[in-house]
């Protein structure tokens, strides 16, 4: 029996050691998923009680004497698609927001790979004083380009809001897509060139589908400057109803003696949608870009 006991308490031992690490390692995994949510919550609290709160009647809302709601209803939501314009609002912000992306995009990478690739004289000065453009307030400017776009008789279309945010948002989007193409080796484009692909078709080949962490960051800013914008949209989209913005169909529900507070939290609920969705779909994008490609050696 000694003998025995002798020979498997080692195996035992380790069993044990094994075991012991292995809750261990569980234990510290549910602590930090704890905390995490814990602090997820906390960042998100403002979002999750104004989702919460859009399902309160306006009565509820103002007598404010709890922080959830007693009873839930849909009353809100009902007066905003039925007796609102936000259906116009919505479609009108997701039209501009992407048409922003889209140029934000092909205009910040062919000049963020210019940047990069090409080291003259002209692109290091245009390199140093890009960001300067970044600091320049645009409202100082909003009453000379309002007559310049009254002459172009542009006032009252999505024209004057697209062009101010491409512009608004080229230059940081050019530093962030110069930095990724930055840390691309060349070695990649040389090697591509001497299998007979030209400069351009390196580019759209090679390296933008390895700076699709880049493109994924850019289009997720350019989006939501477009979508959350107020100041342009204010300046340009609000005398026509038919052009307005979400940020600018919200302003009407305060009025001089009442606020619809029930349906503004409606309306910012279903505006906080597809961001939400963008993100969640380029955040899956940006992990397969990430792990696309590499140079050994």
């Amino acid at each position: 029996m000694s003998t025995t006991t002798s020979t498997t308490s080692p195996a035992t031992r380790r069993i044990a050691r094994s075991n012991r690490q292995a809750f261990k390692k569980r234990a510290k995994a549910w602590t930090l998923s704890i905390i995490l949510l814990v602090a997820m919550l906390i960042t998100n609290m403002p979002l999750i009680l104004t989702a919460i709160n859009s399902l309160r009647p306006t009565i509820d809302i103002l007598k404010g004497s709890t922080l959830f709601p007693k009873r839930l209803s849909l009353d809100n939501y009902v007066n905003v698609l039925q007796n609102t314009d936000f259906p116009t609002w919505f479609r009108n912000s997701i039209m501009i927001a992407l048409i922003t992306t889209g140029f934000t995009l092909i205009c910040s990478g062919c000049a963020g790979y210019s940047l990069s690739r090409y080291k003259t004289k002209v692109n290091a000065v245009w390199s140093s004083i890009l960001m300067a453009f970044q600091l320049f307030p645009i409202v100082l400017s909003v009453i000379a380009l309002f007559v310049l776009f009254r002459i172009f008789g542009w006032l009252n279309t999505p024209m004057p809001a697209v062009i101010l945010y491409v512009v608004m948002g080229l230059p940081f989007c050019t530093w962030m897509f110069k930095g990724f193409f930055d840390s691309i080796p060349r070695e990649l484009e040389e090697a591509a060139r001497v299998d007979g692909c030209t400069s351009f078709t390196a580019m759209y080949r090679i390296v933008l589908p390895l700076a699709g962490p880049g493109a994924a960051a850019v289009a997720i800013y350019a989006f939501l400057l477009a979508y959350n914008e107020y100041m342009v949209a204010s300046a340009f989209l609000s005398q026509k109803q038919s052009v307005r913005t979400i940020p600018i169909g919200l302003r009407f529900f305060i009025q001089q003696y009442t606020t619809e507070w029930g349906q503004m939290l409606a309306v910012s609920t279903l505006a906080a949608l597809p961001p939400l969705i963008l993100f969640l779909l380029v955040q899956k994008w940006m992990i397969q870009g990430m792990a696309a490609g590499a140079v050994k050696g």
